[in-house]
C-alpha cells in the first residue's frame, strides 16, 4: 500500500526481495540497493515524455519491521551519501548504541504503542539518539499488523517536504505530542507542542 500510495503521487519506488532469514546486519544490502536506484536511468532520451529519471539526491529508504531496522542500519552506515533520508515502520531490531547515533538524514519512524514485535520504545530509543531531522508517532491500540496500511499518507507527506516537494523546511525536529481518544494529537518542532490546524 505505500509503495502505491508513494507511486501514485510521481515517487519512483522499488522493493527488493531479500530472504527473510537474513539477519539485520549493518545496512550494508541497503546502501546498495539505494545505491542501484540511483544508477537506474532510462535508455530514453531526455526529451521521451514517458522517462522516468531517479534524481540521486533524494533517495530515500523505507522498511517494516526487519526491513525497518536494515533501512536505519543502511542509513547509519552509508559513507556515500546515497541515502537522503529513512523511513522506519515498525522498525525491528531498531539499532541503538553505536548504529543509532549515526542516523543523520532525515528520519522518520512509525510504530503502535502496543506493538510486541518491535516495540514502541525500541524505535523511540533509536530515534533519540538519531541526529538529522526526525519525527515520530505511534497509533494508538495499534499492533504490529494493523498499522502499516495506515501510514501510507504519513510516509508520503514525509518524503514530499523532506525533500521540498511542498515548500516545507527540511531542518526542523518534530516529534508527535499527545493526542487520544478523538484528538489527534500535535507536533512538536523545535521543542515545542503546537496544535494542528
Amino acid at each position: 500500500d505505500i509503495l502505491h500510495h508513494a507511486a501514485s503521487w510521481g515517487i519512483v519506488t522499488v522493493c527488493p526481495a531479500l530472504p527473510p532469514s537474513i539477519p539485520v546486519g549493518d545496512g550494508g544490502a541497503t546502501v546498495g540497493a539505494a545505491r542501484m536506484l540511483g544508477d537506474l536511468q532510462p535508455c530514453h532520451s531526455s526529451s521521451d515524455s514517458n522517462s522516468v529519471m531517479v534524481d540521486r539526491s533524494k533517495i530515500a529508504v523505507a522498511g517494516y519491521s526487519l526491513g525497518g531496522g536494515r533501512a536505519l542500519r543502511g542509513a547509519a552506515n552509508d559513507r556515500s551519501g546515497v541515502i537522503s533520508a529513512v523511513i522506519a515502520v515498525h522498525p525491528w531490531g531498531a539499532p541503538s548504541g553505536f548504529f543509532a547515533n549515526k542516523v543523520n538524514v532525515p528520519a522518520l519512524f512509525l510504530s503502535a504503542d502496543q506493538d510486541t514485535n518491535a516495540p514502541y520504545r525500541d524505535a523511540e530509543r533509536t530515534y533519540e539518539m538519531a541526529t538529522g531531522t526526525k519525527l515520530i508517532a505511534a497509533l494508538k491500540n495499534g499492533n504490529h499488523y494493523t498499522s502499516p496500511r495506515f501510514w501510507a499518507g504519513t510516509t508520503v507527506s514525509f518524503i514530499l517536504s523532506t525533500f521540498r516537494l511542498l515548500g516545507l523546511p527540511r531542518n526542523s525536529r518534530g516529534k508527535w505530542c499527545g493526542g487520544g481518544g478523538t484528538n489527534p494529537g500535535s507536533l512538536m518542532i523545535n521543542g515545542s507542542c503546537g496544535r494542528r490546524g
